[in-house]
């Protein structure tokens, strides 16, 4: 089930990486690597951070095991009423935290990106404004795609990042032209639209309504106490992230976009890869708990980041050969392309260990076990980024550092506790 699941998976993550890949050469052949594309890039990192902050409660690491419940007879029971308590709360709180943001971000905006000129200040501060309406629309999504995944449905699942990237596609092609770069941004938000639409597709076979009185505060009390730790999760990585994004600002132009580009290919492997094989095993992972297999799943663990390790070291060597050429083909003859092969060395370098590290979370996450994940999370992040700031004289190997710190801490940390787990279980026995 989770192979031929995976496969199903891993055909449309292909897909969606061959528009990804048209995606980022268009934007390296009409914006450039340089000031204006960084704009772009850093206008994510605001509505990426509330997304994250609301990540634990709208995906399926979380989500799937909510509503798994069962009853004596092994079938599922209160699966609307739990969903759709879960998409009024996720609603009403994101509504109001876009809203806050918008009326408040040009008090903030410089801390975020303080290499930016007062030009790109502005334009950042625009289209973040706009893009904050992307968290919602992509949240909502997220929840159907749990419900779906739920029924062992990964068709609309699959096809819904497609219409995704064709937004933005088709704002590079149509909108950049006149309105620069809140063009794009308008194409990201019809993508998200699109998505949305194409995901909801996958709750017509099961007379699903949404109805106001299905709405339980219990169960969104319930999910509370269990994606808490995981919200929180979330929130340090998206920190991280933001900010890494603010030493790259402070590091030249073009510097964020090049660093953006090069984890970009790695993330591509990693979705074809590691990401379809986590969502396929994440509803088997669950049952397995849920019914006490406790030995069957540690077997799945144990075989999943075994494969995903030893498949990562390969492609890396691959790529690592073929680095320039591949830079080539997805971004053209960019002045940048040395810097975008710096960054990727220290991706590739990472890749093995954020692909066992991503597993080991979801098997934590299938037990319910959100706290060991939070905290192989922080203690990564603190100490990657203490290097970043150690290394802060020595340019773009401070990034470079850090991210390779972060993905080996957190991959050892996460083994040891699993492995610590495990003992723990079987001692009790």
């Amino acid at each position: 089930m989770i192979l031929r699941n995976s496969a199903l998976l891993a055909f449309f993550s292909i897909l969606s990486v061959i528009l990804g890949i048209f995606r980022d050469r268009l934007l390296s052949v009409y914006v450039g690597v340089g000031p204006m594309l960084d704009v772009y890039n850093a206008s994510f990192r605001l509505p990426d951070l509330i997304y994250g902050m609301f990540l634990a409660f709208i995906t399926a690491g979380t989500v799937v095991p909510f509503l798994t419940r069962e009853n004596k007879d092994g079938k599922l029971i209160e699966s609307e009423k739990r969903f759709t308590s879960l998409l009024f709360f996720f609603s009403v709180v994101m509504v109001t935290l876009i809203i806050i943001v918008m009326l408040t971000i040009q008090w903030y905006a410089k801390l975020l990106v303080p290499g930016f000129s007062p030009e790109q200040l502005t334009e950042f501060i625009f289209s973040t404004r706009i893009l904050m309406f992307q968290p919602l629309i992509l949240g909502v999504s997220s929840l159907i795609a749990c419900f779906a995944q739920l029924k062992n449905e990964f068709i609309y699942y699959g096809v819904a990042p497609l219409g995704y990237s064709l937004g933005i596609i088709s704002g590079i092609i149509f909108f950049y032209h006149d309105y620069g770069v809140n063009g794009i941004i308008f194409g990201v938000l019809i993508g998200a639209l699109v998505s949305l639409f194409i995901q909801s597709l996958s709750l017509r076979a099961h007379n699903f309504s949404i109805k106001r009185h299905n709405v339980s505060f219990h169960y969104v009390k319930e999910l509370i106490m269990f994606a808490f730790p995981r919200s929180f999760t979330n929130v340090v990585s998206q920190l991280r992230v933001v900010f890494f994004t603010a030493v790259a600002t402070t590091l030249g132009g073009g510097v964020l976009s090049s660093f953006l580009f090069a984890q970009r290919i790695t993330d591509a492997i990693a979705q074809i890869i590691s990401q379809s094989i986590t969502t396929a095993s994440l509803p088997i992972l669950s049952r397995e708990h849920e019914e006490g297999r406790i030995k069957e799943h540690e077997a799945l663990v144990h075989k999943y980041t075994r494969v995903l390790f030893l498949t990562a070291i390969a492609i890396c060597i691959v790529v690592y050969v073929l680095r320039y050429e591949i830079i080539d083909v997805l971004y053209g003859a960019t002045p940048a392309s040395n810097l975008i092969a710096t960054f990727l060395i220290g991706f590739l370098v990472a890749l093995p260990f954020s692909m066992v590290s991503s597993y080991l979370a979801i098997g934590f996450y299938s037990m319910k076990d959100t706290k060991r994940v939070l905290l192989g999370n922080v203690s990564a992040t603190i100490l990657s980024v203490a290097i970043c700031l150690y290394f802060k004289n020595d340019g773009i190997i401070a990034l470079i550092y850090a991210t390779i710190s972060y993905y080996i801490i957190s991959s050892c940390l996460y083994g040891i506790m699993y492995k610590r787990a495990r003992f723990l279980k079987n001692s009790l026995k």
